[in-house]
């Protein structure tokens, strides 16, 4: 019974597990350091979630396990959050910490968020796909920016 129920969660977390798609030029692999990098017009694929950068780094724990990715120098990406909104946008750096589903976005930083067309610019922002939460920091010479609609009521007050 025991064999059976390991077997099931085993099946479960693999049919959860997303599989991981990376295509470069280059990529090299540090076994002592458990790092790989990826160099030259990287191509990253999860799900829906797609990142270009030039560089790519993954580190792993000492299971093999990934536990961080790094995206570095004019990096592009499309990301879905949990709740079905879209980021789209470029920075300069990208983290991701698989484990707390977390993208951490670095330097000149611009996302639209859809399907609001919400333009945010900023120095970091970090954003968790789980629960949707952003925060967005900016630094002295580059404040925060947040461009967004708002609906006139076009209705005139009676007199």
């Amino acid at each position: 019974m025991k064999k059976i129920a390991l077997l099931m969660i085993l099946f479960l977390m693999s049919a959860l597990a997303e599989d991981i798609e990376i295509t470069s030029k280059n990529f090299e692999a540090d076994e002592k350091k458990l790092i790989s990098i990826f160099t030259k017009d990287v191509h990253i694929k999860k799900g829906k979630d797609k990142i270009d950068a030039q560089k790519v780094i993954v580190y792993f724990d000492k299971k093999r396990k990934p536990v961080k990715y790094e995206a570095i120098k004019n990096v592009k990406f499309f990301i879905v959050l949990d709740n079905n909104k879209t980021y789209e946008g470029k920075a300069q750096k990208i983290i991701y910490l698989p484990n707390s589903k977390e993208y951490i976005f670095e330097k000149d930083v611009f996302i639209v968020q859809m399907p609001d067309q919400r333009k945010i610019y900023g120095e970091k922002i970090v954003v968790n796909k789980s629960s949707g939460k952003a925060k967005v920091e900016g630094s002295e010479t580059k404040p925060v920016k947040f461009i967004f609609k708002v609906e006139e009521n076009s209705t005139k007050a009676k007199k």
